[in-house]
């Protein structure tokens, strides 16, 4: 109710918003609404829901536009091509649908280098709203009161380097990059300094591939002399996949903790080799163990995932999935598979 009488009582030329593909029906029901009230308006979608399946989102709702793949370049041309009369086949990254309803899907746009985007300019938002919901969202460090943190999310890595078979990435070809360790400390130093947060949460679908990877930005916070405590979500086998000792793992695991690091989020998605086939995973079930508990002789917080409902699942697959977790001790996040266009 609340949101549409705020589109009732304001009057927009332009609407974007996106989400997870999970959330079609939400957003079918808010583009639609928009629409209802102001039918001038354009509405732009993107992010999974709209840019996984383009000609089923606009087909099914009425949305002027979906973009697919990385928002700020298409969507900012997209609304320049409305604004100023333009031919949108001229615009990479979008679908739309032309004068006779039929659905356009342009060619896509080439990943951006993430790097040479501009830093998130927070003047334009309510900061103090954004860090109380990351106090109830995040969690603390052992030493540490929900109340008393005061965090803030940094975008560091795209993409995937991965094609997992439930995820939103088998449909484009969306490289994994992350932004390189100066660019990320030169970001995060505006944060502590500007809007005197404590706590920095990483918001990435992956934020490190390989244990070289985050030792390379350890050393950069180290260097930098921040004082900040980070989470972070990381490849199962982080230190697998760098063919690291025990030894080296444990060494990277305590460098971790002493940058600042607090909590490491992965996916371990099923105790079961054959669906993790099926998932193409591309990671060893033991991975998990060696990953759970080089992290905590660190010192560090550890959560996971899981989904259920791949084809294959019975009651004793199900069991070999808890059965993993409950020998480390954490109780997983469960999601479960969902067939969609």
């Amino acid at each position: 109710v609340y949101v549409e009488n705020y589109i009732k009582t304001n009057k927009f030329d332009f609407v974007l918003c996106g989400s997870i593909v999970t959330h079609y029906k939400w957003i079918k029901w808010f583009v639609n609404m928009v629409k209802k009230h102001q039918p001038e308006t354009y509405v732009v979608v993107g992010n999974s829901v709209a840019g996984s399946i383009p000609e089923v989102f606009l087909k099914n709702t009425k949305c002027d536009i979906a973009v697919t793949g990385e928002g700020e370049v298409s969507a900012y041309e997209a609304i320049e091509a409305v604004r100023l009369g333009k031919d949108l086949k001229n615009v990479e990254g979008i679908s739309f649908r032309d004068n006779q309803g039929n659905v356009v899907i342009n060619s896509a746009r080439e990943a951006e280098k993430i790097d040479d985007l501009p830093e998130i300019n927070w003047d334009f938002f309510d900061v103090e709203r954004y860090v109380a919901l990351a106090q109830r969202c995040s969690m603390p460090d052992i030493d540490d009161k929900p109340e008393d943190m005061r965090a803030m999310p940094i975008i560091t890595a795209r993409g995937c380097a991965f094609k997992c078979t439930f995820c939103h990435y088998v449909f484009w070809d969306d490289p994994y990059r992350n932004k390189s360790p100066k660019k990320i400390v030169t970001e995060i130093k505006h944060l502590l300094e500007k809007y005197n947060v404590q706590y920095i949460n990483f918001w990435d679908d992956l934020s490190f591939a390989s244990a070289t990877q985050v030792e390379k930005l350890c050393d950069a916070f180290l260097e930098s002399g921040l004082k900040f405590k980070w989470n972070a979500t990381i490849r199962v086998d982080l230190f697998s996949r760098a063919r690291l000792s025990d030894e080296e793992s444990l060494r990277v695991a305590k460098k971790m903790k002493k940058a600042g690091c607090y909590s490491c989020g992965f996916a371990l998605e099923s105790g079961n080799e054959e669906i993790m086939k099926m998932m193409n995973k591309k990671i060893e079930v033991s991975a998990f163990y060696k990953t759970v508990y080089t992290l905590r002789e660190a010192g560090l917080i550890t959560q996971t995932s899981v989904i259920f409902g791949y084809p294959i699942e019975t009651k004793e697959t199900i069991k070999q999935t808890f059965d993993q977790c409950l020998r480390v001790g954490i109780y997983p996040s469960i999601g479960f598979l969902m067939p969609l266009p």
